[in-house]
């Protein structure tokens, strides 16, 4: 039996690891001529295919030596691997297209080159390329042998050629690997590689998540964030106390009239960014930014006490020092001012909208607030009545009465504009200096009440 049109192209490996041969039989039907429309490196690839014999006759009948020939260039050239040969299932094959096979299997290669097409050595048979052996998967596993191999299969005589039972003994003498342990250990070596890529894109994926955790976190608190991943309706919650800071540009519109968008965009967020920074400091969550609305929040969407009204108050003493030496970019010269307030009350916050959704605040604590901000002065943080009581329940700030305030739909309003905030140090020294004073004041008290009663009695003796 023989096949007669042998190459590497008619080798398939199935899944259990078997080199099948195919485009076998119907010879009567099927010629080897090339298409007129084959181009001439395609008339060279089969002309390399065919065993000197078969070129040279005419007439000549394809026989298991021819098929041997071939064999020998694809094995040498193809990708199938050094061990391939072992499993392959030869029965009806035959000798001289062995040969090509095993060249193509050996040099990793395509039997002819581009470069190559048009050399007179490739008119019968494509040079024996050096074969190397090393560590590397690629690598031929026995060089000599296969050298030795590939140089008998290639034979112009077809007598001189071996038979396919003296090629499988030489080949397992090269390489006696099983197909079956040969398999095992391609497979552990997949797995591992599989394993490590698992392991590189686990960790991207992590540092992506990380990165988007981040992003949602800086837009929403955590607490809702999390709820809206997860599909769940973020509830609104009422929270009974809690302080709202608010502040503005002063001048801003005709800062603006002068300015180019592109330069009023840049202020605002190297002005916006500096907060920022600060405010990451303090217990406080900053609700949004509107034109050059600053809006900051304590207390929501977690609770601390009475706490709020004390990291707002330390807050807006930052930022407002830092507006002091901001510098405008393309304004340099002209001092940035801000005017600010501050107000302490019940409020609800919740969700609102699915399109780009925000955590917003409700309730006439808002209103209030932003009042607070807009009847401010340059430069100046004004708080209310209700604010300035936490605040003086916490200790450590300094404040001047401003007086009544007629706020548009509040009425009179008693506000106060907020000064300082005492170190502890300095507090407590104040408290001390304070008590020292008040007990000073009442022994001087005290020593005149006793000193008229001694008059008095000077008096009644003398009479």
């Amino acid at each position: 039996m023989y096949h007669g049109r042998l190459k590497s192209n008619n080798c398939v490996i199935d899944d259990r690891w078997v080199c099948k041969i195919a485009d076998y039989g119907l010879q009567s039907y099927r010629k080897e001529d090339c298409p007129d429309g084959s181009s001439s490196s395609q008339q060279h690839l089969i002309q390399i295919y065919r065993a000197p014999e078969i070129r040279t006759l005419s007439d000549f009948e394809p026989n298991s030596m021819s098929d041997v020939y071939r064999y020998m260039f694809d094995c040498l050239f193809k990708r199938i691997g050094p061990g391939i040969q072992n499993s392959i299932d030869i029965t009806g094959s035959s000798l001289a297209s062995y040969a090509i096979i095993l060249l193509e299997i050996a040099t990793r290669s395509n039997p002819m080159t581009k470069d190559d097409v048009s050399s007179a050595e490739y008119s019968w048979c494509p040079p024996l390329a050096e074969l190397i052996s090393g560590k590397a998967e690629n690598s031929c596993p026995c060089p000599t042998g296969y050298v030795e191999l590939i140089e008998k299969c290639r034979k112009k005589n077809p007598s001189q050629r071996p038979t396919f039972e003296q090629v499988k003994k030489m080949l397992y003498k090269m390489n006696p690997v099983s197909p079956v342990d040969m398999m095992m250990t391609l497979m552990e070596k997949y797995n591992k590689h599989l394993e490590i890529l698992v392991s590189e894109r686990t960790q991207d994926l992590m540092h992506e998540k990380q990165k988007t955790d981040r992003l949602l976190y800086s837009m929403l608190p955590k607490q809702v964030a999390d709820d809206l991943r997860q599909g769940k309706h973020a509830q609104a919650q009422s929270y009974s106390s809690a302080t709202i800071f608010f502040s503005d540009i002063v001048g801003f519109t005709e800062l603006s009239s002068s300015s180019t968008p592109y330069q009023v965009v840049d202020l605002l967020n190297k002005l916006y960014t500096t907060f920022d920074e600060i405010i990451d400091n303090y217990d406080v969550y900053k609700v949004e930014t509107i034109g050059d609305a600053y809006m900051v929040v304590s207390g929501v969407p977690k609770e601390n006490g009475i706490l709020h009204a004390g990291e707002i108050a330390s807050m807006a003493l930052d930022l407002l020092d830092v507006c002091k030496t901001f510098k405008i970019p393309h304004k340099p010269s002209i001092l940035l001012k801000i005017r600010a307030g501050i107000h302490s009350g019940a409020v609800v916050a919740g969700v609102v909208g699915t399109k780009m959704p925000r955590y917003c605040l409700f309730g006439d604590t808002v209103n209030t607030a932003s009042r607070m901000e807009s009847t401010s002065e340059a430069l100046k943080i004004q708080c209310s009545s209700s604010a300035y009581q936490l605040l003086e329940q916490i200790g450590e700030y300094v404040f001047i009465c401003r007086g009544n305030l007629q706020v548009k739909g509040k009425g009179d309003m008693v506000t106060y504009w907020l000064e300082e905030h005492l170190q502890k140090e300095n507090y407590f020294l104040q408290t001390a200096e304070s008590v020292v004073f008040f007990l000073h004041l009442q022994a001087i008290v005290l020593i005149n009440v006793n000193l008229s009663d001694d008059c008095d009695d000077m008096i009644d003796f003398g009479r």
